[in-house]
Parts: structure tokens; C-alpha cells; sequence
């Protein structure tokens, strides 16, 4: 069994409520479930593609969003409390934001033409997340904010303040890294001619923060040092 990335188990251990914390741990170290044609394997977490097409959609994107997400769900907490006096759930908000998107591992595949897996032409993540979190016996809390995570876009909108900030927090993070990834490309376009296929949300603010404190000739110049440096690894014998 591989082992977590630090920064995901340092989150999962900042659950009080230890079931809970168990419950979470469980799903990312055997995320394995299975349907009536049998048992399913899943992606290293920590490879996984965060979208097919936006925000995170590369490899360890699907990290990255997930500890932003749960990072902005504590930080949206900490301010009802601290600045409206309003007690709030924490573990709810963090366990429905580390495990909303856990089962992308199994419906993206960066090899295939539609960047699905054959399984994801069939059937969705957030379907499979909200059955397994019902058969694991999750929290009605827990499965409530998972189960609106995407607002008025998913199954059923937020009803609780926990399922609300979960919502809010995965809208700020795929919205800042969209707005971010389409700025940097038509920058990139811009400056070259032509549109980069992908790029991560790293590169992405390098980018923009590059033609933003040095200029069109800053940022040409990196870009074509980038190049360079990305041909140079393409030409190394494997």
C-alpha cells in the first residue's frame, strides 16, 4: 500500500471526531468498491487528474485541488466563528472537501480519447462517492455536504452551513485555477502564436506574474526558455 501524500494525511489527522477520521483515512488507503460486474481498482490519489479539460486537468492535480479545497473550507470556518460568532462543524467541512472527488482516480484516464476510463462512460465520480460513503456508513452529515458540493449544478443544493461552506470552498478553488489557467494560456498565445495544451496552475501564475511585474519581453523570454528546457528533456534518452 502506497503511502499518503503528507500534506493529505496531515489534513485527515485535523479530524477531532476519531470514527470520522477512520472513515476518511479508510477511503483513501482501500478506495476500492465494487458493482455487480465485480470489484474496481483505482489511480494512485496522488497522480490523479483533477478534471478532464479545467481546472487541474494533469497529473497531481487532483492532490492539488483537493488540499486547496480543504484548506479554504477551514479558513471559511475559522471566520464564521472567530468574526460572526457562529459555531460550525469543522469535520464535516473537512471530510466532505478531502473526499468529495476521491473517485476521479477511477473515471479519468489521461490515455483515453474522451480522457475517460471505460467505467466514467458509464457512470460519474459523484455518483460513486455518495454510494460508497452511504455502504461505509458516513455521517447523513457528511454525505449531505458531499452530496452538494456543486451547488445548483449537482443532485441537490446545500441545506446545512457545513454543506455550504464545502460548496463555497470547491467554487473558489476550481474557479480561481480556471480564471488562472485562461488568463495564462491567452498570454502564452499572445506572446507566441499559439495556445499551450496544458498547463498546470503553477505554471499558470508564473506566467501571469511574469508579464505582470516584467513586461510582453520578460515574459517572451521565459517562454522561450521553457521551451527550450521542455525539448531539451524530450531529446534525453530514456
Amino acid at each position: 500500500m502506497a503511502e499518503l501524500n503528507e500534506e493529505l494525511l496531515k489534513l485527515i489527522n485535523t479530524i477531532n471526531d476519531e470514527k470520522l477520521r477512520m472513515l476518511v483515512l479508510d477511503l483513501f488507503r482501500n478506495p476500492r468498491f465494487k458493482l455487480a460486474e465485480g470489484e474496481f481498482e483505482t489511480t494512485v490519489f496522488e497522480e490523479g487528474l483533477g478534471s478532464v479539460g479545467f481546472h487541474h486537468s494533469y497529473k497531481g492535480g487532483l492532490l492539488e485541488h483537493t488540499i486547496s479545497c480543504s484548506k479554504i473550507g477551514l479558513a471559511i470556518c475559522q471566520i464564521v466563528e472567530e468574526v460572526y460568532g457562529s459555531k460550525v462543524n469543522s469535520d464535516w467541512v473537512l471530510a466532505a472537501t478531502l473526499i468529495h472527488d476521491v473517485y476521479k482516480t477511477a473515471v479519468y484516464d489521461e490515455k483515453s480519447p474522451t480522457g475517460l476510463s471505460q467505467l466514467g462512460e458509464k457512470i460519474d465520480h459523484h455518483t460513486l462517492v455518495i454510494s460508497e460513503l452511504i455502504r461505509r456508513d458516513f455521517p447523513l452529515e457528511v454525505i449531505h455536504a458531499v452530496l452538494a458540493i456543486h451547488g445548483q449544478y449537482g443532485p441537490m443544493t446545500p441545506k446545512t452551513i457545513e454543506a455550504l461552506i464545502a460548496h463555497l470552498a470547491d467554487q473558489v478553488d476550481s474557479t480561481l485555477c480556471d480564471r488562472v489557467l485562461k488568463a495564462a494560456k491567452n498570454l502564452v498565445k499572445a506572446t507566441i502564436g499559439e495556445e499551450p495544451k496544458t498547463l498546470t496552475v503553477k505554471e499558470s501564475l508564473s506566467i501571469i506574474l511574469i508579464k505582470q511585474k516584467g513586461g510582453w519581453d520578460a515574459l517572451r523570454e521565459f517562454l522561450q526558455k521553457y521551451e527550450e528546457a521542455s525539448q531539451s528533456t524530450t531529446d534525453e534518452p530514456s
